[in-house]
């Protein structure tokens, strides 16, 4: 597998983006492109060093979301397993952890683009804060809250597109996420866990159609529906 460069992770999210709808700059919500592509996702307690897997099987896409991450990070999980699910060429069951192969690494270099696109990026710093080559706090927790991801990965990106020097990244990545959140007036729900037995998707169509062919007992079909929860956030 051959390991992708900046530019070709551009052209890939841009492409995805297209397909899903969307344009080259607005954010992105990622349980409506779960509901609208029926990627059946569920959100549980996984170990530790797993955020989250997925699986492709005879035309059914599947996630699973490590719920004790925090949504921030779920979102940014959730774009990776879409690089998997919809750009890899035989895309096999896999679980995504801490520790980089070529896969991973290009999941995440297409979820950085995917999430946030260079052109919504630069559209929402202040031109003054791109002259000077200094983006301030206020700018960088704006962007996280904008695109819905963590303040790391959002430094990542920054760094990536030459738009945040070194010091100014070792800086902000030492900030309290959540008390600077707050002190600039934001909900700070993003980046905290939640979605705690979550469900999107026909999760509940796939059950009964399992018990009404007889592949599961009344017993497993009533316990798969007891896991459908209030999918709102």
């Amino acid at each position: 597998m051959v390991k992708l460069n900046l530019q070709q992770a551009e052209r890939l999210a841009q492409k995805l983006r297209a397909d899903f709808g969307l344009n080259d700059s607005e954010p992105i919500h990622v349980k409506t492109i779960l509901r609208k592509e029926n990627i059946v996702t569920m959100y549980l307690p996984l170990s530790e060093d797993v955020f989250g897997l997925s699986l492709k099987h005879e035309g059914h896409r599947f996630m699973l979301i490590n719920c004790t991450r925090t949504r921030g990070r779920q979102h940014f999980t959730i774009a990776h397993e879409l690089y998997h699910l919809y750009l890899e060429d035989n895309p096999s069951p896999h679980i995504c952890c801490n520790g980089k192969n070529t896969s991973e690494a290009n999941a995440d270099m297409f979820a950085s683009a995917f999430l946030m696109p260079s052109t919504g990026i630069n559209a929402n710093i202040p031109t003054i804060e791109i002259k000077n080559k200094c983006i301030s706090l206020a700018t960088i927790i704006r962007l996280e809250q904008y695109f819905s991801v963590s303040r790391m990965a959002l430094l990542i990106r920054l760094q990536k597109l030459n738009l945040l020097s070194q010091s100014q990244f070792d800086e902000y990545s030492q900030t309290h996420t959540i008390q600077t959140a707050k002190e600039y007036g934001y909900d700070v729900s993003l980046y905290k866990p939640g979605n705690l037995n979550l469900v999107l998707g026909d999760f509940g169509t796939l059950a009964r159609t399992l018990f009404d062919q007889e592949k599961i007992s009344e017993g497993n079909y009533l316990e798969l529906l007891n896991q459908i929860y209030n999918d709102e956030d």
